[in-house]
């Protein structure tokens, strides 16, 4: 039997308009949005996304950073 893969992924769900976006790290998360759209920075996120189920929630997005297997 093989064995399960885990991978980090950080999931970013926009409130305003019920968007989905999944990344594979901060830096990735930041390559494509900025401070001023999700509302915190990538230092406080990197920070702050250390575990699996940690999350990040603004009047904007809500983030969690979770694991998918493979």
């Amino acid at each position: 039997m093989k064995e399960k893969q885990y991978r980090k992924v950080i999931h970013v769900h926009f409130l305003h308009n019920h968007r989905n976006y999944y990344f594979g790290s901060v830096v990735a998360l930041f390559r494509r949005f900025t401070e001023e759209e999700l509302d915190c920075s990538a230092a406080y996120l990197s920070h702050l996304l250390t575990e699996d189920g940690m999350h990040h929630i603004t009047k904007k997005v809500l983030i969690i950073r979770s694991r998918l297997i493979t």
